[in-house]
């Protein structure tokens, strides 16, 4: 399973739409084994491919001030942004999620590289 827990969106408002969704790796017992960054295109083929496999997305996403997460559906990215997406307008940007890290005092940095 993975969780999505930041969203990455590009400076330039041309380029707004070519967001990068950074998650988690969870295994079955919902312990963190990975941490990973994909592009929109990267994320709906994963979504996809779960339901392929599947029948239903291996995907979720944590939106600011929710109790629990909701899981993230092909129809979600219809004719939508990431600030109109149901879930990815709701994510922390990476500085938030960063800030988050920080105020949980683990010694673990987040950054986009490119």
């Amino acid at each position: 399973m993975f969780m999505a827990i930041a969203v990455e969106t590009p400076k330039h408002p041309k380029n707004q739409n070519d967001y990068r969704v950074w998650y988690l790796e969870l295994n079955s017992t919902s312990e963190v084994i990975g941490v990973g960054v994909k592009s929109k295109d990267e994320l709906l083929q994963s979504i996809f491919e779960g339901h392929k496999k599947n029948g239903k997305s291996e995907w979720r996403a944590f939106k600011k001030g929710a109790e629990s997460s909701t899981p993230i559906e092909m129809l979600d990215f219809i004719g939508k942004n990431s600030f109109e997406n149901t879930h990815f307008g709701n994510l922390p940007t990476l500085a938030e999620f960063q800030g988050t890290i920080n105020t949980l005092q683990m010694n673990l940095e987040m950054r986009s590289i490119a």
